[in-house]
């Protein structure tokens, strides 16, 4: 108990918190009431016409109303009592909470109500217009209101101020939220230490390089956090939210809306992202490719283009799982009522859409990384894969074609221009990049979005059919019940058929203009009236009575669900459906007679008039099909057709053999028909065709929209790691500002263009308008006129609007000059409590009060916006106000949507083409405009003191000047090259001098010393002991060697010519270099051929350079290992890239740091009898080849030395 109290005190303190805020609205618009009406003036519906928070309205003392502010609901003065400021009341519109207050002008003190809705008692309850409680103030209806004091009540009040009470019965929660705050701020508070503390910890883990435990970590904590939000129904239960609302988007328990399924593709995009960011590490590249060498690269090839093709169809399945599941559209005709959910909508499919593109692009990287398939292979692989599937398509669904044609395009593509390598860079191509796959998603998504509008038109049809070969029109019941009841009411009919003297013509006029309208427009009516004793009293000539009427329709076969309506189903032979009713009318207990009502169902008229407003939800879905065409067939003969579509033409025949009709459809003649087989019958509904240019707005609009995100998406990058991450080439920059100086006016003149047509098109609709109401205005003076002098009574007024009405085909409602409703074409909106008996007040003050004959008005009637047309009708003498025509256009909102998606698809696809042409044709221009500047780099790049080229340009422009200043350059070049090489040429020469007299100095020493122990054995007499000249004589021998093979070193330096490239079999020159070492005793040799025998190996190169140079490293490797360790080398030839590489490798003692960098300089040796001009050699001629030579070196394990070389193709 003390549980519940606590709760109904929590109740009570919030609404008293949002009573406070509606009575706050109350005092700001009195404020402002009083500020526009000067004490002294008397009131008027200008000075009281106001942008007010609620509706409000002025009663005089004695109770009769003077102002209104709103049409929806007017209270009556005895609904609420005078004696209390605040209070509760009720009538039969809702139940509302009010302040009453006097207001004094002019002398005369006024009642003024201001009025708030607590309880809505609307009779129709459809998309428009919504019933029972307010939510925002209640959060269910398990409450009880009173507006006195009551025992086990909660009372209202606002300081001193009693309101009124409420009774909080078992089960009811409070609008808004469902938790407490500290509840949210603890929730909130834990949310943020998990991110904070996971997030560093996810970062250190990443930076360490223990990437997929990061990764494993961050889908845990996401996880769980995604798990408890839905397991706690986080925030939806807590907060009032259209993003978080089951209402409005539910497809499953792990998305119960679209801000789950948001939240979700944040989560998995995170885990995706650093997944990607995994794979395109260069370590983990090389780690598949190891994997697919061994599993097989054909294989994995292969897999990888199945799984891009999954991609493709998970990207698809988006766009259908949000249209399916959803309450809106996302095509070009969404644009019009575009909100923050179809904007949400829109950024999962750019999410999606980035992940297709991104993973499709690594994946096929990864499978191209370093691989031996050709890429002429590659590509012969996806047309193979392709074509099967293609055809398939192509028979089963062609629209799922187009969207594979698009996925075909993208991957062939990345494969034949490796776009792929574009995705790690900021460069032109980057942006060219991210663009083609843009457009790409862009025509998927457009598919996607035709594929379900089909779905829906499919979905439509076959309940439209089910509807018409149901047993019952249930809405036709509904609506017949209640005219039914409304003509038993009718107090002129039932005075018409008390008298016997007065014709009962106008009864019938009535019923058919008054009563059978809307939804029975689709049938054509008979109205018969029959005396007390069954005799018919209107059409005398027909020679059946009441009862043989009875008797013939009367039958349990055709009854309804509403008493003495029977429906009578169409047969063969054309009958069509029939509705037949028998209503006995009475006045005070007495018997009248009977009123027959035959209606007969027509086809359906294209432009007939169905107010929105009346059709209940239950109905909505089969009003809106009743405008589809159909047609029903027996055993192949029409007996029945609706619509503007000729069912009777000659090839419908055939059409109805085509089994295709009967499953997806087929188009005919521009329309798209689909037949439904029933018990005997054949029903084809039909409807025309969505129209092309709608499909390529689609894909604009699409294009458009991944573009934008596209490039926010590149922006926020850049704020994140900074401004110098974002660096351009003048290519870039070029292209950037051909394409800005393009667009940018672009976009300017479209939304001119929009604007500017909108409000064309709004002009034109306005003036059609206007010019309708004028023609009804015309007409219907006449009748007033005729009616101030007595010609025409009330009835018969109303029946010449109606008259009026039907044959301009518009509703038409006609106030009295006070501002009273006289007669409407649709009563029912004002008898269910749809809008009140007055007219608006903004209407009133401009044709009674400032005497404007005319005036249109944007009107708003719950979630429905229309237009209304109001015009004067004047005493032609004295030019009095005799009444007010208002003629409300209930589809203007919806014709001018049209209008402008027309212009803007028209708009975005002239901007797609024009993108996409210009785009291409800038990317051209700029490589022409570039071209001189990367001619001339390539020059200066290639600039030395030998074989320079002057450069030639045809015109005198800037370019010219350049090129100018750069063979001046040359010229100054070439005599500095004269001077410097005369030094150069002393300098070396006393290099040479200074290193030949080193080389030869260190032999020396020795030789010297020998001789001079020789020397010293012939003074002591011992020259003849042979073993005392056998060592020094093999020193000097050794060291007359030595000097004879620095000689031959410099030599061979000095006269090495310059390589004899030609094209050459470097498999071949592998081979024959290698073959000296193989059977070598000595040593362990292997050699590995890694790549195919049928992938040939040729290359520009000097064969006898490349000979020496590979045994050159051989040998080498060999001296760089220290006995008693024998050699082991390694040579291992493959292919990469397009590149053919070789690989020597050595188990000897590696070289040390500081000696790495002087490798391949000339003259530096490691070993103490080399010249050091060994490598220098190596990479003179290898460069020289266009190749590449390095090493991997690691000390006491040996080193590897790496020929690279670009393959012929």
């Amino acid at each position: 108990m003390w549980k519940n109290n606590s709760g109904d005190r929590e109740y009570t303190r919030m609404l008293e918190e949002k009573l406070a805020k509606v009575v706050s609205d109350f005092d700001e618009d009195y404020i402002q009431l009083l500020m526009n009406n000067k004490p002294d003036i008397p009131v008027s519906f200008l000075t009281l016409n106001i942008e007010a928070n609620h509706p409000y309205f002025l009663f005089s003392k004695d109770g009769e109303l003077v102002y209104w502010s709103d049409i929806t609901m007017i209270p009556a003065f005895g609904e609420f009592v005078t004696n209390k400021k605040f209070q509760l009341f009720e009538n039969k519109k809702g139940v509302y909470f009010g302040k009453l207050r006097t207001l004094n002008r002019n002398g005369t003190d006024y009642w003024f109500l201001q009025v708030f809705r607590l309880i809505d008692h609307v009779e129709v309850v459809n998309e428009y217009l919504s019933t029972g409680i307010n939510r925002w103030m209640f959060g269910n209806d398990r409450f009880a209101l009173s507006q006195e004091r009551r025992e086990g009540y909660q009372p209202l009040s606002i300081g001193e101020d009693y309101l009124f009470s409420v009774f909080f019965r078992v089960g009811y929660e409070p609008a808004g939220r469902k938790g407490n705050t500290t509840l949210l701020i603890f929730f909130f508070s834990l949310l943020g230490l998990v991110a904070i503390k996971g997030g560093s910890f996810i970062h250190a883990l990443w930076v360490k390089g223990f990437h997929g435990l990061a990764m494993i970590y961050t889908s845990l904590i996401l996880g769980s956090i995604r798990l408890l939000m839905l397991f706690f129904r986080f925030p939806q239960d807590y907060f009032e939210s259209a993003l978080f609302s089951a209402t409005q988007y539910a497809s499953s328990w792990l998305n119960p809306s679209l801000g789950d399924l948001l939240l979700n593709f944040l989560s998995i995009t995170l885990i995706l992202l650093m997944l990607f960011l995994h794979w395109s590490n260069k370590r983990v590249l090389v780690g598949v490719t190891k994997f697919r060498d061994r599993l097989s690269e054909t294989f994995f090839y292969v897999s990888v283009l199945l799984i891009s093709k999954a991609i493709l169809a998970l990207f698809f399945g988006v766009y259908l799982d949000i249209a399916q599941n959803s309450q809106w559209n996302l095509n070009i005709h969404s644009l019009t009522s575009f909100d923050i959910l179809q904007g949400v909508s829109l950024l999962i499919l750019f999410i999606s859409g980035m992940l297709y593109f991104l993973f499709t692009s690594i994946l096929l990287m990864m499978a191209r990384y370093r691989g031996s398939v050709s890429r002429k292979r590659a590509l012969n692989i996806l047309l193979y894969i392709s074509t099967p599937v293609a055809v398939g398509l192509f028979f089963y669904e062609r629209q799922f074609l187009v969207a594979y044609l698009a996925h075909f395009i993208l991957v062939g593509a990345l494969i034949g221009m490796q776009l792929y390598r574009n995705i790690f860079r900021m460069e032109l191509d980057t942006f060219l990049t991210f663009f083609f796959g843009c457009l790409v998603g862009a025509v998927v998504i457009g598919v996607a979005s035709f594929y379900q509008g089909n779905l829906d038109s499919l979905q439509s049809k076959r309940k439209f059919a089910d509807y018409v070969m149901l047993e019952e029109d249930v809405m036709g019941s509904y609506l017949l019940g209640e005219v039914m009841e409304n003509i038993r009411d009718d107090l002129f009919i039932r005075n018409r058929m008390a008298d016997p003297l007065l014709s009962k013509d106008p009864i019938e006029q009535k019923i058919k203009k008054i009563y059978l309208t809307n939804y029975l427009d689709n049938f054509v009516p008979v109205v018969r009236v029959f005396s007390r004793s069954g005799e018919s009293l209107t059409q005398r000539e027909s020679s059946l009575q009441l009862d043989e009427y009875r008797l013939l329709y009367m039958n349990s076969d055709f009854s309804t669900s509403v008493r003495n309506l029977y429906y009578i189903r169409g047969g063969r032979f054309g009958s069509p459906n029939k509705f037949v009713a028998f209503i006995s009318m009475y006045r005070e207990a007495a018997f009248l007679g009977t009123i027959m009502l035959e209606l007969t169902q027509q086809r359906v008229m294209a432009n007939s008039v169905f107010p929105k407003l009346l059709v209940d939800r239950r109905y909505v879905a089969v009003a809106e099909d009743q405008w589809m065409d159909y047609a029903i067939f027996d055993e192949g003969v029409l007996q029945f057709s609706s619509g503007v579509f000729n069912y009777r033409s000659a090839d419908l025949g055939s059409l109805l053999a085509d089994p295709r009709v009967y499953g997806a459809g087929v188009s005919h003649n521009g329309y798209h028909h689909l037949a439904i087989q029933g018990e005997g019958q054949v029903v084809v509904v039909s409807s025309p065709e969505y129209p092309a240019k709608y499909m390529y707005a689609d894909v604009a609009m699409f294009f458009v929209v991944f573009l934008v995100f596209t490039l926010l998406a590149i922006l926020l990058y850049t704020l994140v790691l900074g401004r110098d991450w974002l660096k351009f080439n003048y290519a870039t920059k070029l292209q950037f500002y051909l394409n800005f100086a393009f667009f940018f006016p672009m976009v300017v003149i479209s939304m001119i263009a929009v604007g500017f047509l909108s409000s064309s098109y709004t002009e034109d609709l306005h003036r059609q308008y206007f010019d309708k109401a004028q023609l009804i205005r015309d007409n219907l003076s006449k009748v007033i006129n005729a009616q101030s002098i007595g010609f025409l009574d009330r009835e018969e007024l109303i029946s010449e609007i109606y008259t009026l009405a039907g044959s301009t085909n518009t509703d038409l409602n006609l106030y009295l000059p006070d501002g009273r409703l006289l007669a409407s074409t649709q009563p029912r909106i004002f008898e269910k409590k749809i809008l009140s008996g007055y007219i608006s007040p903004r209407a009133y003050e401009a044709i009674v009060e400032s005497q404007n004959s005319r005036v249109l008005l944007n009107e708003r009637v719950g979630n429905l916006g229309y237009k209304t047309v109001y015009l004067g009708l004047r005493d032609p003498d004295l030019q009095r106000i005799r009444g007010i025509i208002a003629i409300p256009f209930f589809e203007s909102e919806d014709e001018l949507n049209v209008l402008i998606a027309d212009v803007v698809s028209n708009i975005l696809v002239i901007f797609m083409v024009m993108f996409v042409v210009f785009l291409t044709v800038s990317y051209f221009i700029s490589k022409h405009l570039t071209y001189p500047f990367k001619l001339l780099t390539q020059k200066l790049k290639a600039t030395n003191l030998e074989g320079n080229e002057y450069m030639r340009w045809p015109s005198q422009d800037e370019i010219g000047l350049l090129v100018d200043e750069y063979n001046n350059m040359l010229s100054k070049l070439e005599a500095s090259k004269k001077v410097l090489a005369s030094n150069e040429k002393e300098s070396a020469w006393r290099e040479m001098a200074k290193q030949v007299a080193h080389e030869i100095k260190n032999p020396l020493t020795p030789m010297k010393l020998t001789l001079q122990h020789l020397l010293r054995l012939q003074a002591e007499g011992r020259i003849d002991d042979p073993d005392k000249l056998k060592r020094p004589l093999g020193t000097l021998i050794h060291q007359v060697d030595v000097l004879s093979d620095i000689a031959t070193s410099f030599s061979t330096f000095a006269k090495m010519p310059l390589p004899e490239n030609e094209v050459i079999d470097f498999r071949l020159v592998v081979s024959e270099a290698i073959e000296l070492f193989s059977n070598r005793e000595d040593i362990s040799f292997s050699f590995s051929d890694e790549v195919p025998v049928d992938r040939p190996l040729f290359i520009m190169g000097d064969p006898k350079l490349f000979g020496r140079v590979i045994s050159n490293l051989i040998i080498n490797g060999i001296q760089a290992v220290e006995k008693p360790i024998t050699p082991e080398i390694k040579v291992v030839l493959s292919y990469r890239d397009e590149r053919v590489l070789l690989e020597i490798r050595d188990n000897g003692k590696g070289i040390p740091d500081d000696l790495r960098d002087k490798i391949f300089i000339p003259n530096f040796s490691t070993k103490s009898e080399g010249s050091g001009l060994g490598l220098a050699i190596a990479k003179r001629g290898v460069e020289t080849a266009g190749g590449n030579i390095w090493f991997e070196t690691s000390v006491d394990k040996g080193s590897s030395f790496f020929l690279s070389f670009p393959v012929l193709a």
